[in-house]
């Protein structure tokens, strides 16, 4: 009787751990959909679809761990900024795409700050710690919608991430844009990975002020300005990249500031009208850069 009693409370106490809300520190392990086609627990329809998209990453925000699930394939058409909070991954699947709509004010411009510096996707509040972006496309419309605006004047960022300890970005295109693809600033523990940009109007990746960044196997296409920009970074890798051009730009790799334990190996430059690796007004110390492969750069 008493072995039954013990296994019938045993069996009530797994239910009820199983069944407890987020507290004392636990994390969420949701996944909430956002869909095109009417089947997700937010629903687009390709226009304005920051609002829900938006929605859904502040539900996220409130459940730590939870992941921001883009259904394809379907293009999600955005006019204003998509805020991801900390612990939170928005990922995709094939076939989605972010696009920056038509007929939007200026965003930023050079004469903003970056923490000013709008752009597509930004983090949720002044901070954000462990953010994931992954598997999607980011189209910053510029040869679609916003053909005569200036390249390299701070207009539309694609991605501009201030204030942030721990970011993953994996498997995503960055394409079509008017400035940054990705501009990091004062943040910290950066992962860059399998990241295509094509034909942004600024860097491809631009780390300011930034301790700890890992830019790997990945592609940039550049049009202007550089692949890859560390400024006044600590603890900063760039390896096994391919760094080319459309036909414009500057270099694979500038470097620039204050720089501290700087490693760039196994990536190949090639058809830069640059050198491959510029140095401007640098102080540097620990840098090493080895085993790199540059053909037909200026």
């Amino acid at each position: 009787m008493l072995k039954k009693q013990l296994g019938t409370l045993f069996l009530a106490t797994c239910l009820i751990l199983t069944t407890l809300p987020n507290v004392m520190g636990a994390q969420s392990t949701n996944v909430i959909t956002v869909a095109g086609d009417g089947s997700g627990d937010y629903n687009c329809d390709g226009k304005d679809d920051h609002v829900q998209i938006n929605q859904a990453l502040e539900y996220a925000a409130k459940n730590p761990g939870t992941t921001v699930h883009l259904k394809g394939p379907f293009t999600y058409v955005i006019g204003d900024s998509l805020l991801i909070g900390s612990k939170t991954i928005l990922e995709g699947e094939s076939g989605v795409k972010i696009k920056l709509a038509s007929g939007l004010p200026v965003w930023g411009g050079r004469e903003s700050s970056i923490v000013d510096k709008k752009a597509m996707l930004m983090i949720r509040g002044s901070s954000a710690n462990d953010i994931a972006i992954k598997n999607l496309t980011v189209d910053g419309s510029q040869s679609d919608y916003y053909p005569n605006v200036r390249l390299g004047t701070s207009c539309y960022n694609m991605a501009t991430i201030v204030n942030c300890n721990g970011l993953t970005v994996k498997d995503v295109t960055f394409q079509n844009g008017c400035n940054d693809a990705m501009l990091i600033s004062d943040s910290s523990n950066i992962l860059i990975d399998t990241v295509t940009v094509n034909k942004c109007g600024h860097d491809g990746v631009y780390a300011y002020h930034v301790t700890g960044i890992t830019v790997k196997n990945s592609k940039f296409i550049n049009r202007t300005n550089s692949s890859v920009r560390f400024d006044s970074v600590t603890n900063g890798v760039m390896k096994n990249n391919e760094c080319t051009t459309s036909g414009g730009g500057y270099a694979g790799l500038e470097l620039q500031g204050t720089l501290k334990n700087i490693e760039a190996s196994g990536n190949y430059f090639h058809d830069l009208p640059a050198p491959a690796i510029v140095h401007l007004n640098t102080k540097e110390t620990n840098v090493n850069i080895h085993d790199n492969r540059i053909e037909n750069c200026a």
